[in-house]
């Protein structure tokens, strides 16, 4: 594999586990909340 395309896959996986962990920190952060407020009856 040439290494301009390998330094591309790496660049292309990086965004996706950046994005994967921005998703995992905002629904730590969400479900923190829903704890903390009391469910209605």
């Amino acid at each position: 594999m040439p290494f301009d395309a390998l330094m591309v896959s790496l660049a292309v996986v990086a965004v996706f586990v950046a994005f994967a962990a921005v998703l995992a920190w905002a629904d730590s952060q969400t479900s923190q909340l829903k704890k903390d407020v009391p469910a209605r009856e």
